[in-house]
């Protein structure tokens, strides 16, 4: 049976905790470079942040497939084998999101993160930044359909024991908020990251907060316990 008492507090890692999206701009330019794609515009790959990489493949891409895939995995295959140069990489946590993580924390909310990078860079971040301790699970494509589908939120809630409506999601883009209301759980949308608040309310998210130090009252609002 889910334990009612249990507080879950489900991030989103990129945009949320972690400024990186012109990281990862840089990277997805890279690839396309070299790949021969046609480049995008920086504002059209900051969109697509927050999707399964498929899914943002098929949309700077119309009508791509396996043939595209293939080629983004082997680009990335030799990068990772020290064949390629790594494209500049420039990743931290937002100023707030530590102290936020020891409030909730210390206000006794269980912590898990559900992100659409894969199991080994999502382990890389958050031991480069100090707090891959601080949540008891993490769920990323590796372990199924990705955002807005609601299976890996689902499965972050079942492993740890929770229940849906003891249960907040917080992110910044429509991906991460569509993936909550369709979990059945609350939404918070943040807009320091890649989505406007505008989208991200009608996206369905129950509160958009500016600060960091919004987030806990907001979370305290939400869900019960």
């Amino acid at each position: 049976m889910p334990d009612t008492d249990l507080r879950f507090a489900v991030f989103d890692l990129d945009g949320t905790l972690l400024d990186s999206a012109q990281s990862i701009v840089t990277g997805v330019l890279a690839c396309w470079e070299y790949c021969g794609f046609p480049e995008p515009e920086r504002r059209a790959v900051q969109r697509i942040i927050g999707l399964p990489w498929e899914d943002g493949i098929r949309t700077l891409i119309p009508g791509a497939g396996e043939r595209e895939f293939k080629m983004v995995r082997d680009y990335h295959d030799r990068v990772a084998r020290g064949e390629l140069t790594r494209p500049p990489r420039n990743e931290a946590l937002f100023p707030g999101a530590r102290a936020v993580l020891d409030r909730l924390e210390a206000d006794g909310y269980v912590l898990g993160i559900v992100t659409s990078r894969g199991n080994r860079r999502l382990q890389e971040l958050l031991e480069s930044q100090g707090i891959a301790h601080r949540f008891a699970t993490l769920k990323t494509v590796d372990h199924g359909p990705g955002k807005p589908n609601p299976f890996l939120l689902l499965q972050a809630i079942a492993e740890v024991g929770g229940a849906n409506a003891q249960t907040v999601m917080i992110g910044d883009t429509t991906f991460d908020i569509e993936m909550a209301r369709n979990a059945g759980t609350a939404a918070i949308g943040v807009s320091w990251g890649v989505h406007e608040v505008h989208e991200l309310e009608a996206a369905g998210a129950h509160r958009v907060v500016g600060l960091f130090d919004q987030l806990p009252p907001a979370i305290a609002a939400l869900v019960a316990g």
